[in-house]
C-alpha cells in the first residue's frame, strides 16, 4: 500500500513538473490583429529571430528573439515599425491553440500595446 501511495506521489510530482516546462515556440507561426494598423499580422518565430508579416505579406517587423522557458525577450531590428527604444521583456503561455503575451518590462509602448492582451491564434 505505501508503494502505491510513494508511486501515485511520484506521477503527480511529475506531472506538475511537466506542465511548468514552457512549450517551445520554434517554428511556429501565430495570426493576431493590431488596431492601428486595421490589419491581421502573422507572426512567424524561428530558433532566433521572428519577423510579423501583414495581409499582404509584407514585413511589419522583424525582431533577434530568445525564450528561456516561459520568458522571452524582443529586439527589433528592421522592418516597417522597430522599436528602437530597447529589449521588451514577456512572459509566454500557450493553451491550446492560443498564445498570449504578459509584459515584463519593455520601453516600446508600440509594442507591448500590440501584444499584450491579445489571443495569438496558431496557423498552420
Amino acid at each position: 500500500m505505501r508503494q502505491l501511495v510513494v508511486a501515485i506521489f511520484v506521477l503527480f510530482l511529475s506531472a506538475g513538473a511537466n506542465r511548468l516546462q514552457a512549450q517551445s515556440l520554434t517554428n511556429t507561426a501565430w495570426k493576431f490583429y493590431v488596431e492601428p494598423l486595421h490589419d491581421t499580422l502573422t507572426m512567424h518565430i524561428g530558433a532566433d529571430t521572428s519577423f510579423s508579416t501583414s495581409s499582404s505579406g509584407e514585413i511589419v517587423v522583424r525582431s533577434l528573439w530568445k525564450q528561456v522557458k516561459d520568458t522571452i525577450k524582443i529586439t527589433d531590428v528592421d522592418g516597417m515599425y522597430p522599436c528602437t527604444s530597447g529589449e521588451g521583456v514577456y512572459r509566454v503561455s500557450v493553451e491550446g491553440d492560443y498564445l498570449s503575451f504578459f509584459m515584463v518590462t519593455d520601453p516600446c509602448d508600440q509594442r507591448s500595446n500590440a501584444i499584450t492582451g491579445v489571443k495569438f491564434v496558431k496557423t498552420k
